[in-house]
């Protein structure tokens, strides 16, 4: 693997460090002997400066070493657990800067014990591996927790979505429509919109859309429904508004996320769509009339859908953005659960759990419940592609309760896959003060039962990823 330049100015760093100390000089006396200020000795330990030759030459000097093997990219028994993490990409794969951690100070807490801490680093890496966490993987997990981490409200992107509202003379009650969007995609962010029945590609037929950034060119599935073209759009407008074009997937959805700036970009792109498509303050003003209740009104569910506009997907995690912001929620989850009828299959294909400290095992409970009283009750043989919401509680062995709605439209067997989106709070006597109808008696209750295991859908990538090729040259062929 390619040795970074930063690692480079880190293995210095520490080389030199390590250096000072054994010959036991302080900074100031290493900088007297050298010439070289505290402060510039101290951003090279940091590995935030490399110094040019005739420093280091002075350095390899004072030191009693020399010039070669001070710059040499090998390190000594001591240090060699850290140049075997440096190599290995982890600390390129860990999105540090995200969550406040310094590299250049793990680097150096990592050096001071490195047999331990490669120890422990190589026990998470057998972990991963032995439940099949890939790179990928990570990169979700790790989006996750910086999700939950801010109870999913990013108040930096609601204010970027009003900014923009208030930009088109819009308010907060109008519903934006996809053709207003694609105007102002086409007209004042020069961008061409292209319509593609992507059918023909067996492997593609699921693609929302596929960017050519180079003609700033947006090929969209002509199949997508007005709400799927809308919010399609409006993340569109995120990525340039927000200036996030230079690190972003190029496939909606992608095959494989390969960076975890295009996972992390994605999400605020797709978190500015939201608020563009669902301002706050008219949702929550309906949702406290719903939460005034002692019983869940599906019909009046649909009601703030519908008022609200978007998909049923972008308005439930609009929710997960707002309860716990707006009202105070606490313990809430979401879940997107996909229904292959041909095959009966129901599997969840996108969960995200506020609360930090949830057991796995629960989590994995709880889906494969949830799962199954929405293969036998929501996607129903005799169902309709009319839009509908149920609701449920399940109960654990340990006392604990939740109570979950369903959004979705369901449909017949033999016709496509459909969704059904899911949120989702623990019955605790905060929210109860909060939502009067948790403990609603008329919802029926189901008991989380053991876990079944899904098997992984592998293989589709390299189909996919040829025929994106294919149409890719098309696309370019046409000019």
């Amino acid at each position: 693997m390619e040795i970074r330049e930063d690692d480079i100015r880190l293995i210095l760093g520490l080389k030199l460090r390590r250096l000072r100390q054994e010959q036991g000089f302080s900074l100031a006396e290493l900088g007297k002997l050298t010439g070289l200020s505290v402060s510039y000795l101290n951003e090279i330990e940091k590995g935030r400066k490399y110094p040019k030759a005739e420093k280091l030459a002075a350095l390899a000097k004072a030191l009693g070493t020399t010039f070669d093997k001070l710059v040499s990219l090998k390190l000594d028994k001591h240090l060699a657990p850290v140049g075997e993490l440096l190599a290995s990409g982890f600390l390129q794969d860990v999105p540090l800067d995200l969550f406040g951690i310094d590299r250049g100070k793990l680097v150096e807490l990592i050096a001071n014990a490195p047999a331990k801490v490669s120890a422990f680093i190589s026990t998470l890496a057998r972990i991963a591996a032995t439940y099949n966490m890939t790179q990928e993987h990570f990169y979700f997990a790790a989006l996750r927790s910086y999700q939950e981490l801010y109870e999913n409200h990013f108040e930096d992107l609601e204010l970027e979505a009003k900014r923009f509202r208030l930009g088109l003379a819009t308010d907060e009650r109008t519903h934006l429509s996809s053709d207003q969007l694609a105007d102002h995609l086409v007209n004042d962010r020069g961008y061409t919109i292209r319509e593609r029945n992507f059918d023909r590609y067996s492997d593609l037929a699921h693609i929302r859309s596929v960017f050519m950034p180079e003609q700033k060119v947006l090929v969209v599935n002509e199949r997508l429904t007005h709400d799927q073209r809308s919010f399609l759009l409006a993340k569109e407008i995120g990525y340039d508004h927000l200036g996030l074009s230079e690190q972003r997937a190029l496939v909606t959805p992608w095959p494989k996320a390969t960076s975890f700036d295009h996972v992390l970009n994605n999400s605020r792109a797709s978190y500015f769509a939201g608020a563009l498509l669902i301002p706050a303050a008219p949702l929550v003003e309906d949702l406290r009339h719903l939460f005034a209740e002692s019983s869940f009104d599906p019909a009046a569910f649909l009601a703030i859908w519908e008022h609200a506009g978007g998909s049923p997907e972008t308005f439930m995690l609009r929710l997960t953005n707002i309860l716990p912001q707006h009202f105070g929620v606490v313990r809430m989850f979401f879940q997107r659960f996909d229904h292959q009828p041909a095959e009966q299959i129901v599997e969840p294909k996108k969960v995200l759990f506020l609360d930090r400290k949830q057991d796995p095992m629960s989590i994995e409970l709880l889906n494969d419940t949830v799962g199954r009283w929405l293969k036998e009750q929501f996607f129903t043989t005799d169902a309709t592609e009319a839009p509908r919401t149920m609701a449920a509680r399940f109960g654990g062995e340990n006392g604990s309760l939740y109570t979950v709605i369903a959004l979705g439209r369901s449909r017949p067997h033999g016709t496509r896959g459909a969704s059904a989106l899911c949120i989702g709070m623990e019955v605790l006597p905060a929210n109860e003060k909060l939502i009067g109808y948790l403990r609603d008696p008329a919802l029926p209750r189901f008991a989380l039962q053991p876990r079944s295991v899904v098997a992984e859908r592998d293989g589709r990538y390299q189909r996919m990823h040829s025929a994106l090729q294919g149409l890719l040259q098309e696309l370019k062929a046409e000019g």
